[in-house]
């Protein structure tokens, strides 16, 4: 079921919503009240981001799932990365209320602007049996890798390292100090 949301809300629900306001109520067979209930997709672990319904305006998307086996299969297009996390209650942070497996994309073309990560999140046993999860997709923008080149040095900068190498020197200091004015005090003696 899709409403639209008013201008400028954007549906980011936190891994406390999605598994307590939309995992829990769908495992439950209760009814989900929201202005965006996300829909079932059970082939999302073959699916690539670029074929989902939005994309490219799209960086987030949320579906319901049935539970991936831990087999990997020639379809599977993501891959687990890290160790499961536990999805904590705000209010008190000791109660577990689901877990959370994280998965990245592993065909990626040479252009593609995203890193693209997809958080599988699913409820302990005690609170239901089901196999159903909460997946959320996201892309998480690449920065461009910069090639430093040397810049070609302009005449006033080659001018002012000359002056500063010039520094260093006592004597071409006072040579410089003789071009600019004629008064000039003699060097020191030579140190015996």
């Amino acid at each position: 079921i899709y409403r639209p949301l008013p201008i400028g809300f954007k549906f980011r629900p936190s891994k406390f919503e999605m598994a307590n306001n939309f995992l829990k109520k769908k495992a439950l067979g209760q009814p989900i009240i929201g202005r965006r209930v996300p829909e079932e997709c059970h082939d999302i672990f073959s699916r690539h981001p670029r074929d989902l319904p939005g994309y490219p305006r799209e960086e987030h998307w949320y579906y319901f799932c049935r539970k991936r086996n831990h087999q990997v299969t020639t379809c599977n297009l993501w891959t687990p990365i890290g160790e499961e996390t536990n999805v904590l209650y705000p209010k008190n942070r000791q109660l577990v209320v689901a877990t959370r497996r994280r998965f990245t994309l592993v065909e990626k073309d040479e252009e593609e602007e995203y890193d693209w990560f997809l958080d599988e999140i699913s409820l302990r046993q005690t609170v239901s049996f089901s196999d159903w999860v909460f997946c959320h997709i996201k892309g998480k923008k690449i920065k461009p890798e910069f090639d430093y080149l040397p810049l070609n040095k302009s005449e006033s900068e080659s001018e002012s390292e000359d002056e500063e190498s010039v520094d260093n020197n006592p004597a071409e200091i006072l040579d410089l100090l003789r071009e600019q004015d004629e008064n000039v005090l003699p060097p020191p003696p030579p140190s015996p």
